[in-house]
């Protein structure tokens, strides 16, 4: 028997998830963010959060020396933004108004929610 890799993305891509992008900053200050659906709570207390990056992608850096990040939970009309966040090699942020966050993380208006979290 032949393990079919498409038919095992098709069945994942059944299992519905929440969207989420994820922004920071990188060494030089330059703003930095990825689409991302791993996004789960861990604990209530302490308060934790858990999500993942691919080793490949071209920012695991800028997250692996963050010290801060912040979770865009985005809304059902804002697929287009989730779309340009799983973009690389793009300028991402690119005409959008950002507002400022903790430790000036960029933060991305009128998401259902948003959580800075801290290292």
């Amino acid at each position: 028997m032949s393990f079919d890799l498409r038919k095992f993305r098709d069945t994942l891509g059944l299992f519905v998830t929440g969207v989420t992008v994820i922004t920071t900053r990188d060494d030089a200050g330059n703003p930095v963010g990825i689409t991302a659906n791993s996004f789960n709570s861990v604990s209530l207390d302490p308060p934790l959060v858990l999500w993942s990056v691919g080793l490949n992608a071209l920012s695991v850096s800028a997250f692996s020396n963050a010290k801060a990040f912040a979770v865009h939970i985005l809304r059902d009309d804002q697929a287009d933004l989730s779309q340009r966040f799983a973009k690389s090699g793009v300028d991402k942020f690119s005409g959008l108004s950002l507002e400022s966050g903790l430790n000036d993380l960029p933060i991305l208006p009128d998401c259902a929610a948003r959580l800075v979290c801290l290292l």
